[in-house]
């Protein structure tokens, strides 16, 4: 039997939306995966997110809650999640990082990247959108850069880490723990550069990512 409408969008608050792997370099990057990204979860009721919670913290300040934050808080306590984070080479990482890294190096509509770091998928995502970073969208809603290639390279990153995930993912990945923010860089840059499109399609992607 069929969910009644309103039931069935009730049912959806929160879900992170699932992402077919139609486009080429989603496709590509799930054929050069190795592996998923390892993720951990707690049984425990100690190990629950509590939104209502969490908003109440902010609800007297300036303004109050948005209509997003409210709708966030009204949702049942979540299992949280951990992930996996392959790390970028930086200035601080190790001689034997770099060396890991660049051995599982692939190559992917021309670019060279680990295929599970998810910051690489974000960062080309904002580089062909026109964007230095998340910061700022108003070139990217000027119409520099092209926006077309950046959310297949957003879109790649989301489809590496659905593989992680159980579907539908009803749950948390606390921004708090930090093997946890290149998973949302990769859902924020989805969202954004989708927004630019059809803001109605990149709705939900912002509820799963705010809860």
């Amino acid at each position: 039997m069929g969910l009644e409408k309103k039931d069935a969008k009730a049912a959806l608050e929160g879900v992170m939306p699932w992402l077919a792997p139609t486009g080429k370099a989603a496709a590509k990057a799930l054929k050069k995966l190795d592996r998923p990204l390892l993720t951990w979860t707690q049984e425990s009721q100690a190990y629950l997110f509590d939104s209502a919670a969490h908003y109440a913290e902010f609800a007297d300040e300036p303004g109050g809650l948005s209509p997003l934050e409210k709708k966030i808080a009204a949702l049942p306590p979540r299992r949280e999640w951990r992930m996996e984070r392959i790390w970028t080479p930086d200035e601080e990482s190790s001689e034997e990082h770099d060396a890991a890294y660049e051995k599982a190096n692939v190559t992917i509509g021309g670019r060279l990247l680990h295929p599970r770091d998810l910051d690489s998928y974000a960062t080309f995502a904002y580089e062909y959108a026109g964007l230095e970073d998340e910061g700022d969208f108003t070139d990217a809603e000027n119409g520099t850069g092209d926006l077309t290639t950046a959310l297949a390279w957003a879109a790649a990153g989301v489809c590496v880490l659905q593989q992680s995930l159980p579907y539908p993912f009803r749950d948390v990945l606390l921004y708090g723990d930090t093997d946890n923010r290149p998973a949302h860089r990769i859902l924020f840059a989805y969202a954004s550069l989708l927004r630019l499109k059809d803001p109605r399609k990149a709705a939900p992607w912002f509820t799963a990512l705010g809860s």
